[in-house]
């Protein structure tokens, strides 16, 4: 958890992720069957992975599993309507109260350049029951 109580995420283009070591310990989970997206955990130490939303083409990585030094700049913040004082968020990047549209630009941007395709993501074994 960030200082400002937000979880730091890292989307990244679904063709661009590698799992190039514990790949058969991903375990994935869904709030509700119905859920459209799914939390992925290693099963070895229940350590959160990444989120993945069914037909998306990213991945929204855990930002606090990065190495120290790696950890790309954030470029926005989103969600931040749900903070009860949002006056304690820097103004380094825009704080969105939502999705903004820059974000689905970016998002939109990254699909096209994947010539529209969603890859699946085959390396998680099973789905534990929530």
């Amino acid at each position: 958890m960030e200082s400002n109580c937000g979880t730091r995420f890292v989307l990244y283009r679904k063709d661009r992720v590698r799992f190039i070591a514990g790949a058969g310990r991903l375990a994935g989970f869904r709030l509700t069957s119905a859920s459209k997206t799914r939390r992925v955990v290693a099963s070895c130490c229940n350590t959160p992975m990444f989120l993945e939303f069914q037909r998306g083409h990213w991945l929204s990585l855990y930002g606090c599993l990065w190495p120290a030094g790696t950890l790309p700049p954030p470029e926005l913040r989103t969600m931040t309507g749900d903070l009860a004082d949002r006056s304690g968020l820097s103004d380094d990047i825009p704080n969105a109260r939502w999705q903004s549209a820059a974000f689905f630009a970016k998002l939109f941007g990254a699909w096209v350049a994947m010539g529209f395709k969603s890859p699946k993501i085959t390396h998680v074994n099973g789905e534990i029951d929530a």
